[in-house]
């Protein structure tokens, strides 16, 4: 039986939106405190005040604060996607599954270091080619670590499938070079899936939601390097 994987993206500037998040709850408890006396209804939350209530509360507020931000809206979420895959169940793809269903949910290896995908940042996004992401040593790249302890070989079976958009594969440094980074393919161009077919160990596929790879997508680059315009990680995985 097939199992199935998430993956929720995340890209922003995570301090800024704990920050901006911290103002929010800030303002909305001293409304909490004080509705009654400068007259709020009950039913209103902050982005329901009308702009002569929210003078009162930002003045009330300054008082008490001098100089805090007012923030009468929570920022809009990080989160930019959920991935949901289903890898491929076939036993001539089992030590590629394994390992990756063991980094979904974190595994600690024989140094005692837990080596998980949850905080991975996706280092490099290709538009409308590869997003790389899952180096649990550097987070940049240059490192990654399986299970098996350092690099594991090419399935077979996965490097003969075809590539297509959505599917999901090891991304390596040449023949029998896995470790933890893999990449999700972002395009349906024949000349460009062309480059992967037979290259890397293709091992799942989006089960649904195409379109939510453009908002991957446009947070990358045309050149090969694929530098991101933000940071953009995993913020949470799991197995479902």
């Amino acid at each position: 039986m097939s199992k199935s994987v998430f993956l929720d993206i995340y890209a922003g500037d995570a301090e800024l939106h704990a920050s901006q998040t911290k103002e929010y709850h800030s303002l909305s408890g001293f409304l909490a405190a004080n509705r009654n006396t400068y007259g709020i209804p009950p039913e209103k939350e902050l982005q329901d005040l009308d702009e002569t209530e929210r003078d009162t509360i930002s003045e009330a507020y300054q008082a008490r604060h001098p100089g805090a931000p007012i923030r009468f809206n929570l920022p809009s979420p990080l989160s930019i996607a959920r991935l949901e895959f289903d890898l491929n169940a076939s036993a001539g793809l089992s030590k590629t599954t394994q390992n990756f269903v063991n980094l979904v949910q974190g595994f600690t290896n024989k140094r005692g270091k837990l080596l998980h995908y949850e905080g991975c940042a996706v280092h490099r996004i290709v538009k409308d080619f590869v997003a790389q992401t899952g180096d649990v040593t550097r987070g940049d790249g240059s490192g990654g670590e399986s299970i098996y302890g350092g690099k594991f070989n090419d399935e077979k079976e996965g490097l003969q499938a075809k590539f297509s958009k959505g599917c999901l594969a090891m991304a390596n440094s040449g023949k029998n070079s896995n470790t933890s980074q893999f990449f999700v393919c972002l395009t349906d161009d024949p000349t460009k899936l062309k480059k992967l077919d037979g290259k890397y160990v293709v091992f799942g596929k989006l089960k649904e939601g195409l379109e939510l790879l453009s908002q991957i997508s446009e947070r990358g680059s045309a050149s090969d390097d694929g530098k991101t315009s933000e940071r953009v990680w995993i913020g949470a995985c799991g197995v479902l």
